[in-house]
């Protein structure tokens, strides 16, 4: 099961398939995945020549997303013992 969750993620981020060439819909979804926006930052920094500030969006909701699975690792954690 993770590596098909890990190959879908690496999909819907444009690794394999840049993700301009998705239909309209499937960019939108694929909005809501951590590795779209790490592979945008990563397209911006090497060959598309972007200064530093292109990357900072990316980061930015990246570090959303490791907030959004911090706290629901914390609360799905048991503290008793």
């Amino acid at each position: 099961l993770a590596i098909l969750v890990t190959l879908l993620l690496v999909m819907l981020g444009g690794a394999w398939v840049p993700s301009f060439i998705f239909p309209a819909w499937l960019q939108t979804v694929s909005l809501a995945v951590p590795t779209r926006w790490a592979i945008d930052g990563l397209d911006a920094m090497t060959w598309r020549g972007l200064p530093f500030e292109a990357a900072l969006a990316p980061v930015g909701v990246m570090l959303g997303f490791a907030l959004v699975f911090t706290v629901i690792a914390v609360a799905r954690f048991r503290w008793e013992e």
